[in-house]
């Protein structure tokens, strides 16, 4: 006896090396789990967050493009399609802008230089970044004015910015006109003039970064070139057009055309706008391994860890629907 307790007793010995490895045993497999349990919670938010992000940036593309499309052709007070004269010179794709006869022009699945691949329409050089369109993705070239008029009746509804484009209609004994700045105080009205060419670049910020996105070139606003890029939305791989020709002018589309000539662009009341869009980063464990079919292009699985999905709308070019009347 030693304290009152009995050296051989079982409340005097510690635990065997056996119950030592059961209980490591135990507490690496608790310690698994939980581990299990946290990756999988974080493999789960990554999925939903690039989910969200997906059909947000896509779904903005296609609201997008199709306000521009919807607007294409508007030109203030003036018939949609009417030649309006401009003393300003610049570069080509810039006076390729300022030519208002047509509302739209498209060009089907360039290259990376912009170039048509079925040898259809192709733009001034400047109007894209050198090589770093999205090849096999279309352009679109829209050429419109805001919504709103700067200045109508007499009222001035906002300050004219300077550097910008605005055209000046319905003035007593003058001609419409498109030049740089707006003197509210000179008859008329006046509505900014916002042509751009629409495209997906190979990249995002950087090149080589390899995240595909919409983007966009307009006039510059301190001299007659183009502006720098301004890329809009992030994860579209992919643009597809195709347009609502009316053949028999009741303004209603007979066929869909994918390479419509400039003939045919000028007869177009309705368009369609497929998009691909891809999520901005790769998700864990994910294969695509889908098919994609964009206005009767095919484009094969990639096998890559990136979500993709295809949304699309149709609308009318309505615009282009009252030149035709």
């Amino acid at each position: 006896m030693a304290g009152g307790v009995y050296r051989g007793s079982p409340a005097a010995r510690g635990l065997s090396l056996v119950e030592l490895l059961v209980a490591l045993a135990i507490g690496v497999v608790l310690a698994f789990a939980a581990t299990h349990f946290l990756l999988r919670s974080k493999l789960s938010f990554l999925q939903s967050d690039e989910l969200a992000r997906l059909r947000e940036n896509g779904f903005y593309a296609l609201r997008l493009l199709s306000h521009e499309l919807t607007m294409a052709g508007h030109l203030g007070s003036e018939i949609p399609g009417a030649s309006i004269a401009s003393s300003l010179r610049g570069s080509a794709c810039f006076e390729f802008l300022l030519d208002t006869t047509s509302a739209v022009a498209h060009v089907n699945d360039g290259d990376v230089a912009g170039v048509s691949a079925s040898g259809g329409s192709s733009l001034p050089e400047d109007c894209l970044p050198s090589r770093q369109h999205q090849a096999g993705s279309d352009i679109l070239v829209v050429r419109r004015t805001s919504g709103e008029a700067l200045v109508a009746a007499g009222e001035v509804r906002a300050a004219p910015d300077a550097d910008a484009l605005y055209l000046r209609s319905r003035a007593a004994q003058r001609p419409a006109a498109i030049a740089r700045g707006g003197d509210p105080g000179v008859p008329g009205e006046l509505w900014e003039y916002t042509p751009a060419v629409f495209f997906v670049r190979s990249h995002s910020r950087i090149r080589g970064d390899g995240i595909p996105t919409l983007c966009r070139k307009r006039p510059g606003r301190t001299d007659e070139r183009m502006a720098p890029v301004e890329c809009l939305v992030e994860g579209i791989e992919n643009l597809q057009l195709e347009f609502g020709i009316d053949d028999d002018g009741d303004l209603q589309p007979d066929r869909f055309a994918t390479r419509p000539a400039v003939a045919e662009l000028r007869r177009a009341v309705a368009a369609r706008i497929h998009l691909l869009v891809r999520s901005v980063q790769p998700v864990p464990g994910h294969s695509d391994d889908n098919d994609y079919q964009l206005a009767g292009k095919h484009i094969p699985a990639s096998h890559d860890a990136y979500y993709r999905r295809l949304v699309q709308a149709t609308l009318l070019l309505r615009n282009n629907a009252v030149f035709q009347r």
